[in-house]
């Protein structure tokens, strides 16, 4: 999917704000693996994100994206929020390089730092992180929708499979000792239960550079 990325320079993504938002706006990239986000800023000040997604994604998992957020928003004040077009969209498609399309949507502006980018992480906010995580996970624990039951490559469900198709790719012997330990746990502690747990939504990709950290 990378090689199917959208490639909109930060003039295009500002002409895209103004004539599907009405927002009138200097757009700065931001970083993203295989599509593009742009941070929209007014001459007053106001922010806002626009989203361009990979060529290939598909219209029901940003639905779902989009109604995961409207799902947590009561329990997380400051989960975004997608912002409607001037037609009334919550989606829409534009032109492409090669004649492919993409999806466009846009959410609020959330303030904050990447995690990763703070260098001291004091146990306050290590705690207020992991009560954060646990309010997220609370707050999905009743959300479903249709796209996200999929045979998706990060569900740890499909560890063993992925796993051994990939594992022969890799050659370094300290890295293969470390996989095949990980994987002997697993398949002794884990897989012979995993049919009978719980299974439900949660973000599963809280990284240090998909968390913000406020007032930092």
């Amino acid at each position: 999917m990378v090689n199917d990325a959208p490639r909109f320079d930060a003039d295009s993504a500002a002409r895209i704000a103004r004539q599907l938002y009405g927002i009138d706006a200097t757009a700065i990239p931001l970083t993203s693996e295989r599509d593009q986000n742009f941070l929209l800023t007014t001459a007053a000040g106001e922010r806002r994100i626009l989203k361009i997604a990979n060529a290939l994604e598909r219209p029901e998992l940003l639905e779902a994206q989009q109604a995961a957020m409207a799902h947590v928003a009561p329990h997380l004040p400051a989960c975004p929020r997608p912002l409607p077009t001037l037609g009334g969209e919550v989606v829409t498609r534009i032109p492409g390089d090669n004649g492919r399309t993409h999806l466009v949507w846009a959410i609020t502006h959330v303030p904050g730092a990447p995690l990763g980018d703070v260098r001291y992480r004091s146990r306050a906010l290590l705690e207020d992180f992991g009560r954060t995580i646990a309010s997220l996970d609370c707050a999905l624990a009743d959300f479903d929708h249709p796209a996200i039951h999929r045979d998706f490559h990060w569900d740890l469900a499909n560890a063993h499979r992925v796993i051994d198709g990939y594992r022969p790719l890799v050659t370094d012997p300290e890295l293969c000792r470390a996989i095949d330990t990980i994987v002997e746990r697993f398949g002794a502690h884990v897989r012979p239960v995993l049919a009978g747990l719980p299974r439900r939504a949660i973000h599963n990709d809280l990284n240090d550079y998909n968390v913000l950290v406020a007032g930092s």
